[in-house]
């Protein structure tokens, strides 16, 4: 295998989860019998331009296709990142109706429903069912795959874009090299494409193993950006470090030299070579952490569940079925898990075959123990749950398995 930005044939592997469905294939009751695709997730690091990547990229028209059902509308913390972007993003670089701002994986809309209201011009691109929920929220939305050939048929129904955004869709893209074209000749002269992405230094740090799965072929640290955009005459001018998804980076990139190049480029950078993200030792290390984890997480959940304990999961995110998955967690040791959002109410999880049910289930059952699979959204949520009546204990299980 060759590395997916600069080519190099001499990859480290430090990391194998195993072969995993994808994680958000839920099934209906009638799929359960059927054998499950799976993809081995293996996971190299470069060590020339230092990319983090799986070893093998799935058909993405296997993955975005009518069982995916995340929407970004049902995370509240989401919704509120994309409000402040939109506003950022409208005020220093002073978008009006003239303007044409393009969402890439644009999902259900709701990052191109705040440009709306200010009378921004918008299209998305999107390829999965989610789009069917933008366009019935009057969202102009191509129901396709971004690439230099969709560019061609954007370009001649609504010209060039000044500004282009990629909100966790940019580690997704198989076809790096068609997509990257398509934004350049997609991008007015001092247009601005944005991208966030999961960060790979809060995934070391905090020992995120969960958020490595089928659909995010790279896990980005700053300097492979800087590589990537340069090899198509572009340049990285700014980036900044957000909250969601358990820690992102934001990075602002434009053609190259139209932009002055921010020192938070350098920083980053810096923080980075201290954090040995350029080291192979360092994900060496980080795997040995992640087997620790695993072996935690099993001994607890199987002590509890052994001592006659009713336990459940909360939520049903991506994340949580990679690690349920590998840790090898299923409905023998979970009765269910707990959703707020409808699109996964009724169905059963990927692999482990677990029911997903209405959270409100959750506070009538009152089991003694919770796992809390959106480990990430923890200050957020079990404040809301003790509120609402959740008697019984709940799990965290990143970065340590601990007991609420």
């Amino acid at each position: 295998m060759k590395c997916q930005i600069c080519s190099n044939e001499k990859l480290h592997k430090f990391l194998s989860l195993g072969n995993l469905p994808p994680s958000d294939g839920f099934l209906n009751e009638n799929e359960l019998n059927k054998t499950e695709v799976t993809c081995p997730i293996n996971i190299f690091f470069c060590d020339n331009c230092k990319l983090v990547q799986l070893g093998h990229a799935v058909n993405p028209k296997l993955l975005f296709t009518d069982s995916f059902v995340y929407t970004t509308g049902s995370s509240g913390e989401l919704v509120k990142n994309f409000s402040v972007l939109a506003e950022k993003l409208t005020e220093e670089f002073s978008l009006s109706s003239k303007d044409l701002v393009v969402d890439i994986g644009s999902n259900d809309g709701t990052l191109l429903e705040n440009f709306m209201k200010s009378d921004i011009k918008v299209l998305g691109v999107d390829p999965s069912k989610a789009a069917k929920l933008a366009l019935k929220k009057n969202i102009p939305t191509l129901f396709e795959f971004f690439n230099e050939e969709t560019t061609q048929k954007i370009l001649k129904e609504n010209g060039k874009a000044k500004i282009i955004t990629a909100t966790n869709v940019f580690a997704h893209v198989k076809e790096l090299d068609s997509f990257m074209q398509g934004i350049k000749l997609l991008l007015e002269d001092k247009g601005v494409f944005v991208e966030e992405s999961h960060y790979l230094k809060n995934m070391v740090s905090e020992i995120e193993y969960d958020s490595i799965y089928a659909e995010h072929l790279r896990y980005y640290s700053l300097k492979p950006l800087i590589y990537l955009f340069e090899k198509f005459g572009m340049t990285v001018f700014d980036a900044e470090k957000i909250s969601t998804h358990g820690g992102s980076l934001r990075v602002y990139a434009c053609i190259k030299g139209n932009f002055p190049v921010s020192e938070n480029v350098s920083r980053i950078i810096e923080e980075e070579e201290k954090a040995g993200l350029y080291s192979k030792k360092t994900f060496d290390d980080f795997s040995k952490r992640v087997s620790e984890n695993r072996e935690k997480l099993r001994n607890l959940l199987f002590k509890l569940k052994k001592e006659g304990n009713h336990i459940v999961g909360l939520g049903a995110p991506a994340k949580g079925n990679t690690l349920l998955n590998f840790c090898g967690i299923g409905n023998d040791t979970l009765d269910y898990l707990a959703e707020k959002q409808n699109l996964k109410i009724g169905k059963f999880s990927p692999g482990m075959h677990i029911k997903v049910v209405e959270e409100s289930q959750v506070f009538s059952d009152q089991p003694e123990y919770a796992l809390l699979l959106a480990w990430n959204l923890k200050n957020i949520i079990i404040p809301k749950l003790k509120e609402k009546g959740f008697k019984g204990k709940i799990i965290v299980p990143i970065p340590e398995p601990a007991i609420f």
